[in-house]
């Protein structure tokens, strides 16, 4: 009863203390067994852990969502890097591992830090051929666009002008291109002037060459265009001057030169005009300028009301007196001042001009702005202004009636003094007043006014844009750079005009040329050539242009024969255009190396020895013989291009032809070199015997070279010889080891199937097995401790077929 009783005792206080937790708190209860009890305190023991702080940290970071026993996991997924790690360093009272460690250390530092040097120079090799390769895609684009006209109808030159588009006989002058009579003239003419200054060293006048080819366009505009270059071209360039041109003398010059030719043509046009009026000229018989200008001005001038009621000779005071100074002949003008006695300011004026005509170095003269502001005649108002240089700014219209005539009053006007109008300014006036006025109605006008201020690489420039004057642009610039006086850029993969740092125009010449020659070049290599020659004194980038722009061309053409010429087996030279266009020796050398330079960049290593091999540089024929000897004996290692059969023959046949042509030659090589290319030949015929299953030829070779071991005794040896070898000899040493495995597991196998098919004497297939083990044990003793990294497959591939010898 007693434990009844407890036990009923024990109930009644377990159903107590049950009825007292129960309470109304709105929630609904949980209830839970004993398996879920258990279960649920152990998942809050893993996520809480260990109590302190670390267990605080545990609930808090539960209470944020973040599952803290996966952090660990995820940093260490982070923080596993793949590189090299040092070794963790010794106690420092063990010096012997303290030293081991630190050198190892040092090694592991050395070669990361090669590494990443090589990575770097790697990516920055890369990123410099891709930009490099992009620009000179964009030159050769650029190039392909000679210019844009947006009115070709209005053009200067139609049909009636310029000729049509004719092909020479190639029995007239050898060219195959599309030229018409003008640009067939032209290179006629350069193609002389060439041979001229190879042959004598001196140049021809290239100007008036280039001025009678042109006559053939019968055009007045190209024969007045050549004209003025003649004229402004008539200064001293200053050799070693990048600047020649801006000189105070050649400007003083240039300007003079200018005012002339305007003088002397507007001499032309009064003789025209006043032959067409004859019967009103009273010309009469007298000869010279003045009679000339007196006609002009009696039957030119009817709308002149003559303010001052001044006349000389009949015709009025003022207009005589400008015509006179328009037409150059200031010693009239000095006469009628002197005879007429109106103004002796003036007459001073003229008196000090009569010798020079510089207008440049006058000063004011006791003229004033307003004696000119407050005349009310026209013409003496002009005269006022270009003597004194003011008013600058005026048009005068009613006198100045042509481009002409404004030019020729600005160039009057030029002082050096930096108040009055320079020459820089007049240049920008010209470039900016006109460009609109005449650059797509009448682009030759535009080319005079620009040239005769000097302008001469934005008057090229501006002419090379269309299509129908860009053949007399490039001759003007050959004129002008063969005379020193064209302004180059130091950049030469600038657009055709530029500017440099001092804002003055450059050039680019050689640009234009290679635009100009893109239509022929692809078909007269010579006639090229004959082009690029005029850029034989300009430099860029350590060579001249004249050198890379052939060398580009025959590797652009591929006719290295064509030009260079080539070497028949007997050694004697077959000659080619390069021959026939006569350069020096040291040109003609450098073009050659340049082009076998760029040859071998192009991978094109058998043209590249070819050309090398003409300018006798054996080291570059033979270390290129080596590669290419290299390459079609393990063409897995390369490009599948040399696989193929023709290529194999192709390189061996150039081979064995250099091997004739070197035999007993004495040349300036290594004779590491030679070895290696009698040993990669030698290899090259044991593959070839090895693949045309011929084994006894192929192991006869293996033999003569000695090139690994075939017998033990033979291991040290070719050990001691291996380390002399070259890199190209050594990346074919497993290739012949596989090979010759390969051969002797077939010997094996040709004696094992022929023993079973007839009898043969037990002891001598014994010795046989016996030899081919000795080599094949051989071959991997000299595997395993060659001083040279081998594929582990290869020696997998040796063992286990030595293996199955037994």
């Amino acid at each position: 009863m007693a434990g009844n009783t407890d036990w009923n005792s024990i109930v009644m206080t377990a159903e107590k203390l049950q009825a007292n937790a129960i309470t109304d708190t709105g929630m609904p209860s949980v209830t839970r067994n004993i398996r879920q009890l258990l279960d649920a305190a152990e998942n809050l023991w893993t996520k809480v852990g260990v109590p302190g702080v670390e267990a605080k940290g545990n609930v808090f970071l539960c209470s944020r969502g973040v599952d803290a026993p996966q952090v660990p996991k995820q940093l260490e997924k982070l923080s596993s890097v793949g590189s090299m790690d040092t070794l963790d360093p010794k106690p420092d009272m063990d010096v012997d591992s303290f030293v081991k460690n630190e050198v190892q250390n040092a090694i592991l530092s050395l070669i990361e830090s090669v590494k990443k040097s090589n990575e770097d120079f790697i990516e920055k090799r890369q990123s410099d051929a891709t930009v490099r390769g992009w620009r000179n895609k964009k030159i050769n684009i650029i190039n392909s666009f000679p210019g844009y006209v947006p009115n070709p109808s209005s053009s200067p030159g139609g049909s009636s002008v310029m000729p049509s588009v004719a092909k020479l006989n190639t029995t007239n002058f050898g060219l195959g291109a599309q030229l018409d009579q003008t640009e067939l003239a032209y290179a006629k003419h350069l193609c002389e002037y060439n041979q001229h200054v190879e042959h004598h060293g001196v140049q021809t006048d290239i100007l008036q060459s280039f001025a009678t080819a042109a006559e053939i366009a019968h055009d007045d505009r190209v024969n007045e265009m050549w004209k003025i270059v003649k004229c402004m071209s008539q200064i001293v360039p200053e050799h070693g001057s990048k600047y020649s041109r801006s000189s105070a003398v050649n400007q003083n010059t240039m300007i003079a030169n200018a005012r002339t030719y305007l003088e002397q043509r507007y001499i032309v046009f009064m003789k025209s005009y006043v032959k067409s009026h004859m019967s009103k000229a009273k010309l009469g018989g007298i000869p010279g300028t003045y009679p000339l200008v007196r006609s002009f001005v009696s039957v030119y001038i009817n709308q002149y009301n003559n303010p001052d009621k001044l006349f000389y000779d009949g015709v009025p005071f003022w207009p005589l007196v400008y015509y006179l100074i328009r037409c150059g002949d200031l010693e009239s003008v000095i006469q009628i001042l002197e005879k007429n006695n109106q103004d002796p300011v003036l007459l001073n004026v003229f008196t000090s001009l009569r010798n020079n005509h510089n207008y440049v170095n006058l000063n004011d003269q006791g003229f004033s702005a307003s004696m000119a502001w407050d005349s009310n005649d026209p013409f003496k108002k002009v005269i006022y202004s270009l003597v004194s240089a003011v008013d600058v700014s005026s048009k005068h219209s009613d006198v100045i009636k042509t481009a002409d005539d404004y030019l020729w009053l600005k160039l009057c006007q030029v002082r050096n003094d930096q108040d009055k109008l320079t020459y820089p300014v007049l240049q920008s006036m010209i470039y900016d007043e006109y460009k609109d006025q005449f650059s797509d109605v009448q682009p030759m006008s535009y080319f005079q006014l620009l040239f005769l201020t000097g302008q001469f690489e934005s008057a090229i420039q501006f002419i090379f844009r269309h299509p129908k004057l860009c053949c007399h642009a490039i001759h003007v610039s050959i004129v002008l750079n063969e005379m020193g006086l064209l302004y180059l850029p130091n950049d030469f993969n600038q657009p055709i005009l530029s500017k440099d740092d001092n804002q003055t125009d450059r050039l680019n010449i050689a640009r234009m040329m290679k635009i100009y020659c893109a239509k022929f070049e692809n078909q007269d290599l010579k006639m090229a050539i004959n082009y690029y020659y005029c850029l034989r004194h300009i430099e860029f980038e350590g060579t001249t242009l004249f050198i890379s722009y052939v060398a580009g061309l025959v590797i652009e053409t591929d006719e290295y024969d064509k030009v260079f010429g080539y070497l028949k087996p007997d050694g004697k030279k077959q000659n080619g255009i390069l021959d026939s266009f006569i350069v020096s020796e040291t040109q003609k050398m450098d073009i050659i190396r340049t082009t076998a330079s760029l040859a071998e960049q192009k991978c094109d290593l058998d043209v590249s020895a070819k050309l090398y091999e003409l300018v006798g540089q054996y080291d570059k024929v033979l270390e290129l013989a080596n590669i290419m000897l290299s390459r079609i004996i393990q063409p897995d290692i390369f490009s599948s291009l040399d696989k193929t059969p023709n290529t194999k023959n192709k390189v061996f046949d150039y081979i064995e032809v250099l091997s004739q042509r070197l035999a007993g030659v004495e040349i300036n090589v290594t004779e590491e070199a030679i070895f290696t290319f009698n040993m990669l030949k030698s290899v090259f015929v044991f593959f070839e015997q090895y693949n045309n299953h011929k084994y006894t030829l192929a192991f006869d070779v293996l033999q003569t070279i000695g090139l690994i071991p075939l017998a033990i005794n033979q291991v040290e040896e070719r050990l001691s010889s291996f380390k002399k070898y070259n890199e190209l000899i050594l990346r074919i040493v497993p290739g012949v080891m596989t090979a010759t495995m390969n051969m002797l597991y077939s010997q094996y196998s040709d004696i094992k199937k022929e023993s079973k098919k007839s009898a043969r004497d037990p002891e001598q297939m014994h010795a046989q097995l016996e030899y081919i083990r000795e080599k094949a044990k051989a071959i991997t003793s000299f595997t395993g401790r060659v001083p040279f990294q081998i594929n582990s497959e290869i020696i997998n591939h040796l063992v286990q077929t030595e293996i199955l010898l037994y």
